[in-house]
């Protein structure tokens, strides 16, 4: 029997590396070394099979490819992870991305904001009952 605290990830220890897989990490600390190296985007990377933690807000910019993605738990209501900036020049606070692709992925704690168009994909993932 399984250890309640294993899981099939492993910490990510390089957080600059451009290609994760199999890897949990904190958002946060993704972002602060990102932030570190004088980028204040995460861009360019890919993630396969990781874990993505929050508690956190993922601003989505461009270019970014979800594959098999599990955005987390929603209660039954996938509107609950969707942020909507009451500005239309942008966003503070949340964490942005661009130009990345998450294979297998799983969010948790995450909500997401960016293009109302991303939103409304998000939104749509919604499980109507029959």
């Amino acid at each position: 029997m399984a250890h309640p605290d294993e899981t099939p990830w492993t910490l990510a220890r390089d957080l600059t590396a451009k290609t994760f897989t199999g890897e949990a990490m904190s958002l946060f600390e993704l972002y602060r070394e990102a932030l570190r190296q004088g980028q204040t985007i995460i861009e360019g990377r890919t993630f396969t099979n990781c874990r993505l933690e929050g508690p956190a807000v993922v601003a989505i910019l461009g270019g970014v490819n979800f594959d098999s993605t599990d955005f987390g738990y929603t209660g039954g209501d996938i509107g609950r992870i969707v942020w909507r900036s009451a500005s239309s020049t942008g966003v503070v606070g949340a964490i942005p991305f661009k130009d990345c692709t998450f294979k297998g992925c799983s969010f948790f704690a995450t909500g997401f904001t960016g293009p109302e168009a991303f939103l409304q994909q998000i939104l749509a993932l919604q499980v109507r009952p029959v």
